[in-house]
């Protein structure tokens, strides 16, 4: 998962300025680098400060300094600092008998980024050794705070020094079209980097009223088309590509960086030197105009940029003494479901013991894996390390206890929300072999049986444990299945999942599977690694390929599959060569090549790194055109083993870092990639995939103070309503508990309206979708919604992660996904995959639309209702999306009919007469004797016995039969055959 580009526009916060009035002297700290002072071998005065105080002495006024060269972080991890700057005929501000920093009385300290960082958000953490995750943003905060700490009147600012020119241009000197791109980049991205870092720290730190030097804007300015400066070329202004300036460029940067200490023009009567170039010389004045037109006022200068939210700079002016109150907002009806074509896809969250999804019948397929425990540590033998030791066999069963070991455990269903009242209830666990299993923790009322034990189950915090101390050689414990007892008739017919989840996703049109494939990060390689059928658990290598296969024909909806990293060309080969047989045909198959390769915390990432490394040698983005050449390749594999249905049953995607404009070039037109594949990567692809988050900055560190200030004022009124009702004690402290939240809930829904969502809506979905379109792919979203939850230190902070739990399900949060929503159709995107469908909310984040099987919430009636209305890009028939009749029958002669889709038929007591539709329908007639209608000819079907369940068989579709005691062919006329005279 990743945010969006700019993740904070003001956050409805507003920005303020910090200039001074019009200065008689300054004194300044500058924290610098080459880009202020560059101890250059060619030329003199290669410095910011020279040229300041040669204005300010122009003018009459008086100019002090100190400084350092280094970077950001060195900064802010070396406090104090240590000035080594000195500049002739310009006086320093520091001396060795004025104390420490805050007593030498600065008026103003300015902090220089590197050039090289911007292609992240400042906030992103620095790529390399960084232990901490420090970032450009936590570093300048951390500068910020110290100088704050030691002189509160100290005036901040940001020195925006001009952008790295190599990585535009190509080589030194450029040609005037390059030159001109790096003025834009100058102008652009760049400068709306520096005005992303501004408006964070203005949200973050409102007091601290922390101003921009626009440099690069400025020069860029000048030197563009029609400015003053237009006709000299690079070679005269700068050295070199890094670039260091030659004098003409740090008298410029020098003029800007004074009007905007000063509060000041560049002096009019100033007569730059002749050993500058001649055009800055003959058109000074009108450089000066310039610069100085470009210095808003000091009342001005909250609007010096424009922000999304038109009542940003009164809200910046006049705190929130006041918080906004919630107003009543018109929200869709629950249950929507689509009559047409539905819109919507959900990215599944991980199977674990720990989750609140229970896709499966079986929920030991969500177990957690073997451990050892020995006499003094729980889990002192991990399950990988019973693996080597050969004490688990091919599907993690235990075959043997080490020596060590006093016990093997195994756990499941841990810490489960009290809310979900189906999990209540009586439980059998069935296995073969002569072991033991002992059950512990939440498993009350346990009766062991020889191969079964029952037991009562009430979700709450804690497990249940199942526990092995010895396993006899000759007959291990094996083929262990937990069913609530409620679905053991579904676990003897066969079927896989839960009804109760089918329900919640049985509508959508998409089902992405990059969780249960445990894709970041994937030990497979070989088809050999792949999960299979058999396996104990679905968590250590993923849920198998056939279970998502038949996941995706239950509910019809096209599943999207991410093929691992490592996998080689084999397995690529195989896993579609099973899709293409398994997978309903009037169903599409969505595949990615593995999940955000551009994201370093992944191992993926790493991996791509490495093979780039190995194809092409070091380089700074070899990594991506890596990716793009993999993927294509993986797209290639599939796209053959479709043959000429590839097009309609295949959608390939590529994916890109949303944040990143300009990334996906390097992956889809990858040179280096072309020249392996002899073809550009884009050809191999229909679809190009986006992030759609939005709130990230809401959990900040940064954003702490802001947020606390908002959660004291919110408790502080429900205090102030329950003591107007006139409520004492245990009253007043139970009224608080439910109420205190209530107030924080709409600053913060505006915020993100304002800030991120803003952004995200009006500039990040549009250049998507203008990339998209340039390519001609279709634009659709791996993953989007909600990332307001805490981070770093506030991960801790319960009183946040309270409230974001609280939050992220509110009737605010569903009117701003209607805006996202509506947001990512207008810009044209096309498959919408909301991350994910059914996870507890956690200090971790609010993930799930659901936070268990029975929730109900505003946030998912916003997403059903956009799933059953929203708009459509393709055509196709609704009936593909169509699932089938989940029915419990009765104790009584039923007669059931099923649908033409898959369909879980039981019956219980009573002779019942079951209508299959013609699906791969589940069908179990419990007690009495119970007939199946089948719609063909006896001589359409074959016949096979499978662990107790006759498998009836025609072209791709298998129905599976249990507790049946006749078939009836061709319809309720045919004749009634006994199921024991067919099958082997």
């Amino acid at each position: 998962m990743i945010r969006t580009w700019i993740w904070a526009l003001a956050l409805g916060c507003g920005v303020s300025g910090g200039a001074q009035a019009q200065q008689d002297a300054v004194s300044a700290y500058i924290f610098g680098n080459s880009l202020v002072n560059h101890l250059s071998e060619e030329s003199e005065n290669t410095n910011v400060p020279h040229w300041v105080n040669e204005f300010a002495k122009a003018d009459g006024r008086r100019f002090s300094v100190e400084g350092q060269w280094g970077f950001l972080r060195d900064f802010a991890d070396g406090l104090p600092p240590t000035p080594n700057w000195s500049f002739d005929g310009v006086n320093g501000a520091w001396g060795s008998g004025q104390g420490g920093f805050g007593e030498a009385g600065f008026d103003a300290v300015l902090v220089t980024p590197a050039n090289f960082i911007q292609y992240q958000l400042p906030d992103v953490p620095y790529e390399g050794d960084n232990p901490d995750g420090e970032s450009p943003l936590s570093a300048m905060l951390a500068l910020f705070d110290w100088v704050q700490e030691q002189d509160p009147d100290t005036e901040l600012y940001v020195y925006e020094g001009w952008a790295d020119m190599d990585s535009v241009v190509g080589r030194f000197p450029p040609r005037d079209r390059a030159f001109e791109k790096y003025h834009e980049l100058n102008a652009g991205e760049y400068h709306q980097w520096y005005q992303d870092l501004i408006n964070v720290l203005h949200v973050t730190r409102p007091e601290q009223d922390v101003t921009l030097i626009p440099v690069a804007k400025v020069l860029a300015e000048l030197m563009a088309q029609g400015g003053p400066l237009a006709d000299v070329p690079a070679g005269e202004l700068y050295e070199d590509g890094a670039p260091h300036g030659k004098p003409t460029i740090y008298f410029l940067a020098g003029m800007v960086v004074y009007s905007w200490l000063f509060d000041a023009p560049p002096p009019a009567d100033y007569a730059p030197p002749a050993t500058l170039h001649p055009e800055l010389v003959a058109n000074y004045k009108q450089i000066a105009d310039h610069i100085w037109a470009a210095v808003p006022a000091r009342e001005a200068r909250a609007e010096a940029e424009p922000l999304v939210a038109e009542n940003v700079t009164e809200t910046a002016e006049a705190p929130e003494d006041t918080l906004p109150e919630r107003e009543a907002l018109l929200l869709p009806e629950a249950g929507m479901r689509p009559e047409g074509l539905p819109s919507l896809g959900f990215g599944l969250n991980g199977v674990s013991d720990w989750s609140t999804q229970h896709p499966f019948v079986n929920i030991m397929k969500s177990a957690r894996g073997w451990v050892g425990h020995t006499a003094d540590q729980w889990g002192a033998i991990s399950t990988e390390e019973l693996r080597a030791g050969g004490y688990l066999d091919a599907f993690d069963y235990p075959v043997g206890v080490p020596p060590e070991a006093v016990a093997l455990e195994a756990v499941l269903l841990t810490d489960q929300n009290e809310d979900q009242d189906w999990l209540r209830g009586d439980y059998v666990l069935t296995y073969e072999g002569s072991g033991k299993i002992e059950l512990t923790g939440r498993a009350k009322r346990v009766r062991y049986e020889d191969g079964r034990i029952t037991f009562r189950y009430e979700p709450g915090e804690g497990l249940v444990a199942l526990r092995i101390e010895e396993v006899p050689k000759d007959d291990p414990i094996r083929n262990i299945a937990i069913v609530k007892e409620e679905f053991l008739p579904l676990h003897e017919a066969g079927a896989l999942f839960n009804p109760l989840f089918l329900d919640r996703i049985q509508d959508v049109r998409s089902v992405r599977f990059m969780d249960w494939m445990l894709t970041n990060g994937s030990p497979v390689m070989a088809w050999e690694d792949r999960p299979v059928m058999e396996s104990i658990n679905w968590l250590d290598w993923g849920v198998p390929a056939e279970v998502m296969v038949r996941l995706a024909n239950v509910i019809g909806a096209d599943p999207w599959f991410n093929m691992p990293h490592g996998a080689n060309d084999d397995y690529v080969r195989r896993f579609a060569e099973l899709v293409e047989r398994d997978l309903d045909p009037s169903l599409q198959a969505h595949v990615e090549y593995s999940n955000e390769v551009w994201n370093q915390a992944f191992p993926q990432a790493a991996y791509a790194r490495e093979q780039a490394t190995n194809l092409w040698g070091e380089s700074d983005l070899g990594w991506m055109q890596w990716y793009g050449l993999r993927s294509a390749q993986v797209m290639d594999i599939w796209t053959e083993v479709f043959g000429e249905a590839a097009e309609d049953r295949l959608v390939r995607v590529i994916g890109t870092h949303t944040g990143w404009p300009g990334l996906e070039e390097h992956i889809l037109v990858a040179p280096l990639a072309f020249l392996a594949l002899g073809k550009q990567p884009v050809e191999s692809f229909d679809a190009y995939a986006v992030t759609g988050y939005f709130g990230y900055e809401m959990g900040s560190d940064e954003m702490a103070q802001r947020m606390n200030g908002w959660l004291d004022q919110s408790e502080a009124l429900a205090i102030e309503a329950g003591e107007a009702e006139g409520l004492r004690r245990v009253a007043l402290r139970e009224f608080v508990k439910d109420a205190r939240f209530d107030g924080a809930i709409a600053p913060v829904a505006k915020a993100l309206e304002e800030g991120s969502l803003s952004q995200l809506i009006n500039e990040v979905f549009p250049y998507q979708a203008d990339a998209a379109r340039r390519y001609d792919l279709r634009l659709v979203m791996y993953e989007g919604g909600t990332h307001v939850t805490a981070h770093g230190p506030q991960v801790n902070d319960e009183r946040m992660t309270a409230f974001f739990e609280e939050f992220n399900y509110t009737p605010e949060m569903a009117k701003l996904y209607e805006m996202l929503l509506g947001g990512w159709a207008n810009a044209g995107g096309t498959l919408f995959n909301a991350f994910v469908d059914v996870a507890p909310a956690s200090q971790w984040g609010s993930w799930g639309a659901l936070r268990h099987l029975e929730d109900s919430n505003p946030r998912w009636d916003m997403l059903m209702a956009y799933n059953a209305s929203g708009p459509q890009w393709e055509d196709r028939e609704a009936l593909v999306f169509a699932d089938g009749l989940r029915t419990p029958g009765s104790n009584g002669a039923d007669r059931i009919e099923g649908t033409a889709a898959i369909d879980y038929l039981i019956a219980l007591g009573g002779d019942d007469v079951i209508m299959s539709g013609g699906g791969a329908d589940v069908i179990h007639g419990g007690a009495g004797r119970d007939t199946v209608v089948l719609p063909l000819a006896r001589e359409i079907y074959s016949f096979q016995k499978v662990d107790g369940r006759l498998m009836v068989t025609s072209g791709d579709e298998t129905i599976q039969l249990t507790s049946v005691e006749l078939l009836r062919f061709g319809g309720e006329e045919g004749d009634d055959v006994p199921l024991e005279t067919l099958g082997g």
